[in-house]
């Protein structure tokens, strides 16, 4: 799995938080080249609007590019949701088909931020001699201030609400559902005072403290016993991967059996095999791994994914770990998302 934002995703992403309802001006043709193409415009300064310049050869197209030059700002943001594979992927959750993981800490980080975006507007427009669009987005820094505020307002109180349920619960899973919303909630929050520190708006004034919610979804989600078994060629590379993503959804993980009993299981299935490479001088291996993720309550699977990895090299050795290896990151992000996601759910 490869995770990278690429400019034509971003932009994908921006569009569709912006497209609607924006106000803009009508566009200015030919004329002398205006200050705030070039960045510089005295009617939206730098100290009061987050400004963008975006140009092509299609007005929407320049409109669209200006306002993901704003949203770059939050590109750490909007970047969480906005990822690509190079490796052959597909999952089934409850007997169906699926292609990706619906992530509850992605999606609270991409509902905060797209709530600070809200307010972008196309200002100016500018059509040069040759043809060329220009248009500048702008987005008032107070505007979007009472929109972080108000977001940290929401999280303040569903805070409240699964810190209360955590501490009240005596289930391990009703405690780890609660742990995972408070993560995602701590991650959610700290994207918000990265956008009210651009803002200039200084730390958040909320009462939600999470650090402290951090600590106290280590501990519940730390109390689950999960247990981990994996056979086949490259096992012991794919049941590394699977433990840190296991790891990296707050959980720990003890190897095991298939047949050992844990409040959850992962199981997998792996094979390494050669392959024609097209050029003799090159070797090719194909690493696969069938991953099954099953609740220790009652025994049901409740997610199941295939990731396969193919890589070349000119010593068959190399490519043999560099197909588990790339298979390896591919597996452990899968985990973490099927994990969220089962806790999202509950």
């Amino acid at each position: 799995m490869n995770n990278k934002t690429t400019p034509a995703l971003l932009l994908s992403v921006c569009a569709a938080l912006f497209a609607a309802g924006c106000a803009s001006t009508g566009a200015s043709k030919g004329g002398s080249r205006p200050g705030w193409v070039d960045g510089n415009s005295s009617d939206f300064p730098r100290s009061s609007y987050i400004t963008g310049v975006g140009s092509a050869d299609d007005e929407n197209a320049a409109a669209e590019r200006a306002r993901g030059e704003v949203a770059r700002v939050f590109s750490a943001d909007v970047s969480v949701v906005a990822t690509t594979s190079e490796s052959e992927a597909n999952a089934t959750v409850n007997g169906k088909e699926s292609h990706s993981f619906s992530n509850e800490v992605a999606q609270k980080v991409r509902t905060a931020t797209q709530k600070v975006l809200e307010g972008v507007d196309i200002v100016a427009r500018w059509k040069d001699p040759t043809g060329r669009y220009y248009a500048l987005a702008a987005l008032p820094k107070a505007q979007a201030l009472l929109a972080v505020n108000e977001k940290s307002t929401e999280i303040d109180t569903e805070g409240a609400q699964y810190k209360a349920a955590m501490a009240a619960s005596t289930d391990p899973f009703d405690r780890a559902k609660d742990a995972a919303k408070l993560l995602a909630l701590s991650k959610a929050q700290a994207s918000l005072a990265a956008d009210s520190r651009v803002l200039g708006g200084g730390p958040l004034q909320g009462t939600f403290d999470g650090a402290s919610a951090r600590a106290s979804a280590a501990q519940a989600l730390a109390a689950l016993d999960v247990v981990v078994a994996v056979t086949g060629d490259g096992a012991d590379e794919v049941q590394t991967a699977v433990v840190s993503g296991l790891n990296a959804a707050g959980l720990g993980a003890k190897s095991g059996s298939v047949a050992d009993k844990g409040d959850l299981t992962a199981s997998a299935k792996v094979a390494v095999t050669e392959q024609a490479a097209g050029e003799a001088r090159w070797k090719r291996s194909r690493a696969s791994a069938s991953v099954v993720l099953s609740d220790g309550r009652n025994g049901k699977i409740f997610s199941t994914f295939d990731v396969t990895a193919r890589e070349d090299a000119t010593d068959p050795g190399e490519a043999r770990r560099r197909a588990l290896s790339s298979l390896s990151k591919s597996a452990a992000e899968k985990v973490t998302a099927a994990i969220n996601d089962f806790f999202a759910n509950q």
